[in-house]
């Protein structure tokens, strides 16, 4: 299965794998029928595995539907992007809209631009599911219209859902693979970057995760799951593959801090 390369993470995440996801993709088994990945994000691990069939899902229902409307209305979200100014005003004015009062396209288009001129490319929502990042002040273009053409043509037969995790891998089956990285695992309780929907995901959300992959793995079905570097985590997956790996957080704003140690846990 060769590597990607045209089509590329679109939005800033949290978490995400951009810097990591060529090595990620080098514990995943050669040979997959249909890729899983639950906790979609940014998307750049499916990006670089460049899978000829994936079920994709994510929580957040403004990412999944910007990944719809970028594959099938593509040129209206580009239009949309295109009415749009690089300014604190208008940036103001597009956070205070509703975007479920607005059709998929321009609901698209809002979430690019708000991703691109945030501060930092932070998502977060509070509890009422309000996106309340501040302005970045980047002076920069918030869209690529090749890399959104190459984006759109990836997901052309993807299943996109926003379903719970357990429901995305519902129908995996042996010879399928499913990749989980989910909101990491951090003391206290739960992710230090959890708030991408107005529900946070806790220590209970990360039990469940490992109770469905031990029902997983008893199927016969391969996975692979990120997670924080922790005792907890550790506990939970005991007995499975679990390697120390290297990871960068660029949304961290504290250089010294983006090398961190995270672990790469496996079935097989």
């Amino acid at each position: 299965m060769k590597i990607q390369t045209e089509a590329r993470p679109f939005v800033k995440w949290a978490g995400g794998k951009q810097g990591s996801a060529v090595e990620i993709v080098r514990h995943f088994p050669k040979e997959i029928r249909t890729y899983y990945e639950p906790f979609l994000g940014g998307g750049s691990v499916f990006f670089s595995l460049a899978p000829s069939a994936a079920v994709l899902a994510d929580a957040n229902r403004w990412l999944i539907d910007t990944y719809r409307a970028v594959r099938d209305q593509l040129e209206d979200v580009v239009a949309g992007l295109d009415s749009l100014r690089n300014t604190r005003e208008e940036f103001a004015r597009i956070r205070a809209i509703d975007p479920e009062t607005l059709s998929p396209s321009t609901r698209a288009a809002h979430f690019i631009y708000l991703n691109k001129t945030c501060f930092r490319g932070l998502y977060r929502v509070n509890r009422n599911g309000r996106f309340n990042v501040p302005y970045g002040g980047y002076q920069r273009r918030y869209y690529d219209l090749e890399g959104l053409t190459a984006v759109a043509e990836r997901l052309r037969d993807v299943d996109l859902g926003c379903v719970d995790f357990e429901q995305a891998v519902r129908h995996a089956k042996r010879g399928d693979f499913i990749y989980f990285d989910p909101p990491y695992y951090k003391l206290g309780g739960y992710s230090d970057f959890n708030r991408y929907t107005p529900g946070q995901f806790r220590e209970a959300d990360h039990e469940r995760l490992a109770a469905l992959c031990r029902a997983l793995d008893r199927r016969g079905v391969k996975w692979a799951l990120s997670n924080s570097d922790t005792p907890f985590v550790r506990e939970l997956f005991q007995g499975f593959d679990v390697t120390q790996v290297k990871a960068r957080r660029e949304i961290n704003l504290k250089s010294a801090h983006r090398s961190v140690e995270e672990l790469m846990i496996k079935n097989d």
